[in-house]
């Protein structure tokens, strides 16, 4: 099918209409460079707000206080703890040249 020729009054209407487009989609008060800094404290205001929005949700939700939830380390893992600080304490006393430091980890217990 070949293309219909465009009439004058089409191409006519059709660059009213791209006017009135244009000038529609121009922003006017953008080009004040006088209103920037408004811009931006409204934005960096709007951030904050919508942060401590979240926080408050947050807070409702879950609370601020968590030492409920800590729990205590085993004793098993007690142990593991106090030997590995003494066998790093052993290393530092043996290369101090200080054998009388040196406790057998056998003897550590809590």
């Amino acid at each position: 099918m070949p293309a219909i020729p465009p009439t004058i009054a089409t191409s006519t209407a059709q660059t009213s209409i791209m006017d009135n487009a244009a000038r529609l989609l121009k922003r006017s008060s953008m080009s004040n460079p006088d209103k920037y800094p408004l811009y931006i404290f409204l934005i960096i205001a709007g951030c904050i707000v919508g942060g401590l929005i979240g926080f408050s949700v947050y807070t409702m939700y879950h609370g601020l206080d968590d030492s409920d939830r800590m729990k205590d380390v085993s004793h098993e893992q007690r142990k593991y703890m106090r030997e590995t600080r003494q066998r790093y304490l052993n290393m530092l006393a043996f290369e101090a040249r200080r054998p009388e430091l040196v406790v057998p980890i056998r003897e550590v217990d809590i």
